[in-house]
């Protein structure tokens, strides 16, 4: 489950046969009515870049998520922290690890609006220790939750704790997740001195789609080991995937 289209292209891309990659757009809501009507006998993961709020941690580092810890006052999240699958979060550190992958395990926010500012980076920070923050992983794991489906988020830093987003750029993308080339050509003609905020947040988020691209290669062919495991044998792991 990836929120934007950008995302999905990088997954797609390189995807097995029998893993499907899902847009669900921006927010929590969005991403639990798309994660809600996945089929029975799946695992779900939500992936994609995220903001850093680590001080240390540079765009493209790779964040897998042991708690999910939400903000968002939607009411398709009623929880404050969801867990992912302990046994799908070893497979991803095991997978990363035997490639040489680097990767932090920590909690990720999930919040209702962007995060934009560095104050407001450190805060959350401070505040909650999280590692990175996004806007879908609570409401992916939300329907996972009442469906009773395995769980996984991994994230990957693209703008970091002191990276400042100015706002007009994001118009550069829809709530659905599609990128608007014409609205953000628009913004920077308006504010040209944006050029270059541009050039840098282009810059960052090659480095994070490099990082997502080179992790879902190694990653996937475990999550499908797994399955095709849990597939013969339900036993092996709960009630099967």
């Amino acid at each position: 489950m990836t929120a934007l289209a950008a995302e999905r292209k990088i997954l797609a891309t390189h995807s097995l046969s029998d893993i499907s990659i899902y847009q669900c757009g921006m927010g929590c809501e969005s991403a639990y009515g798309k994660a809600s009507g996945l089929p029975a006998g799946t695992m779900v993961g939500s992936i994609g870049v995220s903001g850093g709020l680590a001080p240390d941690l540079a765009p493209g580092s790779v964040i897998v998520a042991d708690t999910v810890y939400t903000q968002c006052r939607q009411s398709v999240c009623p929880q404050d922290l969801y867990y992912p699958d302990a046994q799908l979060t070893a497979l991803l550190e095991m997978a990363l690890r035997g490639q040489g992958i680097d990767y932090r395990r920590g909690l990720v926010l999930c919040v209702d609006r962007p995060m934009l500012t560095p104050a407001a980076k450190a805060r959350a920070h401070y505040r909650t220790g999280a590692l990175a923050v996004d806007m879908e992983s609570a409401g992916v794991a939300e329907a996972a939750r009442r469906k009773g489906l395995p769980f996984f988020c991994l994230r990957v830093i693209c703008d970091p704790a002191w990276r400042g987003v100015a706002p007009e750029l994001l118009k550069g993308v829809d709530d659905r997740g599609n990128s608007r080339p014409f609205h953000l050509a628009a913004a920077v003609g308006r504010r040209p001195r944006l050029f270059f905020s541009l050039l840098r947040m282009a810059g960052d988020f090659y480095q994070a789609a490099a990082s997502m691209r080179r992790t879902w290669k190694v990653i996937q062919p475990a999550l499908h080991d797994l399955a095709r495991s849990a597939a013969r044998s339900p036993d092996s792991y709960g009630q099967g995937l």
